[in-house]
């Protein structure tokens, strides 16, 4: 699409009066509803969907769905319109419409992001087919053991790496056997793990292998987007006890990328993979039966570091526990502090600073996770600001790709009063090729819930110190203007993250990402100091209501 096009484009949907509410997918306030009805307003005001019939009502409602047995009304005939549109998207793009399910790959590949979330429970999914069949579930169970839980809401790059990260790197060999379909030999990547990932992403899942299944089905013309409303989570079942946050619990803890966290993701992720299998006999902090789950000592969502260190809970507790913050977390987070380990997030730790010490039973520590919340929202902010001045390189220096430089073990792994101990981190160089991947996932990530988080209409949000925040974005800004070889950097990765039509593409992501500057950059430094020094602006204001009513009220409402 041209430039000139795309802007017209903008120019018109922004002015489209959408008054869709999440209220009419769900009950006030569940995070399943927002984040569909946020995916759809994203995905009807795309480039990439321009020129979709009958996109928006009279009553300013999305339609969404397009079923062909309409027998009446004014819609009657989208579905058709819609039909046709998609032909000349695809004949846009190259694909022949007598070709075998040309409508799907069409779908498919102008997707703007390649996954979306579940209409029934909120959690996204890749598009493409990567999460495993029964069947190979079987194999992989007949060949590692069935105490090798896998989930079939993991995707086969976790699944594989969780069985290296067990059973060593020789057992890539045995997924030449479960891997194999009639159509698809595996190649012998002996000991090469880096080039048999980037192979089963490339290669492999691109193929739609049997053994594989999509993690959305497609559908145009009936729906919008041209995929189903549910995704593999709650496909063929209504299943309302499958929760987002009891969904999470089965795959990398994607919110670390999400709440922009400080601390060792990679040593934290794998600390997490190790209580889900080589801790899975332990038990659990609040006495429930069963598999205990990795509890973040301190909440992400709050702004605590992801840290190589839980407490274990059973999937309940830990789910009703959500994001408040307990006296037994504040006094063990105190306790980390006193050996010299960080344990607040840059953007947190003035407000943790302020207040810890106050917290000296049950209300009060729930008090403070109100107002670590209001902070981190306002962190939040500040971070999407400095999208508007194109600040793309120095976010991307923010997120801490280089820890995917390592692989990362635990000498003498234990548990002792249920928090999860060792005696040190043994470090080994990785590969470039798979640390790339999980830096690309952790750019991408990170900047979608940025640009989401601008998208996102929050009623309980309260921007605090606002002439503060537009003199640090400015401040920023000239700092940055400084360096033209930063600059330069900045139009490469928005032009990669922000592509003006269609999915991210991946091989110019992992490109990019070589440029992307690791060691400590001055320029970006003292950029970083900027933004903290906003935050303890807003960490004085937050405090100095620590008997406001906001905050010692009973309820803490969670969106």
């Amino acid at each position: 699409m041209e430039k000139k096009k795309i802007k017209k484009y903008k120019e018109n949907t922004s002015k489209l009066v959408i008054n869709e509410d999440p209220e009419d997918y769900g009950s006030k306030g569940e995070l399943w509803a927002i984040e569909f009805v946020k995916y759809m307003k994203s995905i009807v005001t795309h480039p990439v969907y321009s020129g979709m019939p009958d996109a928006i009502k009279e009553d300013g409602k999305i339609q969404w769905e397009a079923p062909s047995n309409r027998s009446g009304g004014k819609y009657q005939y989208t579905h058709q319109k819609r039909r046709e549109w998609w032909q000349k998207k695809a004949q846009e793009i190259g694909i022949d419409i007598n070709s075998d399910k040309w409508i799907s790959k069409t779908a498919k590949l102008i997707h703007p992001t390649g996954e979306k979330p579940c209409k029934r429970c909120g959690q996204t999914f890749r598009i493409a087919y990567t999460y495993p069949q029964k069947n190979l579930i079987k194999r992989i169970n007949k060949e590692f053991g069935e105490d090798f839980e896998i989930s079939p809401l993991e995707t086969i790059s976790e699944i594989i790496q969780k069985a290296i990260d067990l059973f060593g790197i020789k057992c890539i060999s045995s997924f030449r056997k479960i891997l194999k379909t009639s159509q698809i030999s595996i190649p012998d990547f002996k000991t090469d793990l880096d080039s048999f990932l980037l192979w089963t992403e490339d290669e492999y899942i691109p193929s739609e292998p049997s053994v594989l299944s999509p993690g959305v089905m497609s559908n145009p013309p009936d729906r919008f987007d041209g995929f189903h409303s549910f995704n593999l989570c709650c496909r063929g079942k209504a299943d309302k006890g499958r929760s987002l946050d009891n969904l999470k619990t089965y795959t990398t803890d994607r919110r670390v990328f999400e709440f922009w966290s400080d601390g060792d993701w990679v040593a934290a992720d794998r600390l997490m993979g190790l209580v889900r299998t080589v801790l899975k006999e332990e038990a659990c902090a609040d006495g429930s039966e069963g598999t205990p789950t990795a509890d973040h000592i301190g909440p992400l969502s709050l702004g605590f570091c992801h840290r190589p260190q839980f407490r274990l809970l059973s999937k309940e507790a830990n789910s009703a526990k959500n994001n408040r913050m307990t006296l037994e977390d504040v006094s063990d987070l105190l306790q980390t502090e006193k050996v010299g380990i960080q344990v607040a997030s840059w953007y947190a730790q003035p407000l943790w600073d302020l207040r810890k010490d106050d917290i000296i039973d049950e209300e009060k520590a729930l008090r403070l996770s109100k107002m670590l919340r209001d902070n981190q929202r306002n962190a939040m902010v500040l971070l999407s600001n400095l999208l508007d001045i194109k600040a793309f390189t120095f976010l991307t220096y923010l997120l801490d790709l280089s820890n995917a430089n390592f692989k990362i073990e635990f000498e003498n792994l234990r548990v002792v009063n249920f928090i999860t101990q060792y005696d040190k981190i043994i470090k080994e160089n990785r590969d470039t090729k798979y640390s790339t991947e999980q830096k690309s996932r952790r750019l991408r990530i990170g900047f979608d819930a940025l640009r989401g988080y601008r998208e996102k209409e929050n009623r309980h949000l309260q921007v605090l110190a606002e002439d503060s925040l537009k003199q640090s974005i400015s401040d920023i800004s000239k700092l940055l203007d400084k360096e033209n070889i930063y600059r330069k950097l900045d139009k490469k990765i928005e032009d990669t993250i922000f592509p003006s039509i269609g999915s991210i593409p991946e091989m110019k992501l992992r490109a990019l990402i070589q440029e992307i500057p690791e060691d400590n950059v001055e320029l970006f430094e003292k950029a970083k100091i900027i933004l903290s020094n906003h935050m303890s602006v807003v960490a004085k204001l937050i405090s100095q209501k620590w008997d406001d009513d906001r905050y010692v009220r009973d309820n803490f409402e969670l969106d």
